[in-house]
């Protein structure tokens, strides 16, 4: 009876260590947007990635992590719908030809995006010497979220005033704008992806959006929720790209993404997050 028994234990012990093992690790990367467009609510100063001390950190980081967790698969903030497009490029990245043609830009917004954004700049690189043969799309901005109509709703709220929402958004850019002041690519990373910087980015959304609340179209937990749609959208076009066989992948994406993303990958229990600043 004592054998049987010790021998249910192992084998419930043993179920249980392999269950754990079988954890697919997730490395999440909250970057700034490397072409800096614009963009989002808050505004963020300058920072090359094409300077010689950012370009040596990028090799340095993605040589640590692929000597970490060597990921089968890299996400990057592209459209899900264009992925075929995205590996297109990729591919002539592989093989060392160029995957854009500069001279038939006329948009300086696209040339910099093609020369700087993390996805080509981070995500490539690191797929590239991971020795994949794709990388993984997951983005989808079709959500419609109305930042533009914050002013007039708040002036429909006796609570507060406009000028809360600017010193919230001031004390985000604040932040953000230390963080990139840090002297190396590394330090800039481990900071924005912070507890801080993820306490940050989610409160302005749960403390001061939601309450933006009036019937009948209760209009701060709409905007707050359609974040969190366009993050979960993006989030299922991962998971449905993951497989049992992938051991360790790479999430790269905003650092607004990311404070929320974290939220989920802790939550879902084929995961197994690991935090950038453990690595770096």
């Amino acid at each position: 009876m004592r054998l049987t028994f010790t021998l249910i234990l192992s084998l419930c012990f043993s179920l249980s260590f392999s269950q754990k093992n079988s954890k697919t690790n997730v490395i999440l990367i909250g970057t700034y947007h490397f072409n800096n467009p614009g963009f989002d609510e808050g505004k963020v100063t300058e920072r090359s990635i094409l300077t010689p001390d950012n370009q040596n950190s990028l090799e340095r980081i993605t040589n640590k992590l692929l000597k970490t967790y060597k990921p089968s698969k890299v996400f990057v903030e592209y459209d899900y719908a264009k992925r075929t497009r995205l590996n297109d490029m990729y591919l002539l990245y592989k093989s060392g030809k160029p995957f854009y043609q500069k001279d038939t830009l006329k948009d300086d917004y696209y040339k910099r995006f093609y020369a700087e954004n993390e996805i080509f700049q981070f995500g490539f690189r690191l797929a590239n010497k991971a020795k994949n043969d794709v990388i993984y799309a997951m983005d989808y901005d079709k959500v419609p979220i109305r930042f533009n109509l914050i002013k007039s709703k708040i002036s429909e709220n006796s609570t507060f005033q406009f000028s809360d929402y600017q010193k919230k958004i001031a004390s985000l850019e604040t932040f953000m704008n230390d963080c990139l002041g840090k002297n190396s690519l590394e330090e800039v990373l481990k900071c924005l992806n912070s507890a801080e910087q993820y306490r940050l980015n989610k409160g302005l959304y749960i403390s001061f959006l939601n309450k933006l609340n009036k019937d009948p179209d209760f209009f701060g937990s709409e905007l707050v929720s359609s974040w969190y749609k366009r993050n979960l959208i993006m989030y299922g076009n991962i998971q449905n790209q993951v497989t049992s066989s992938d051991k360790n992948i790479v999430i790269i994406l905003g650092a607004g993404h990311a404070a929320i993303m974290e939220e989920f990958i802790k939550a879902d229990e084929q995961f197994n997050l690991i935090r950038i600043n453990e690595i770096l």
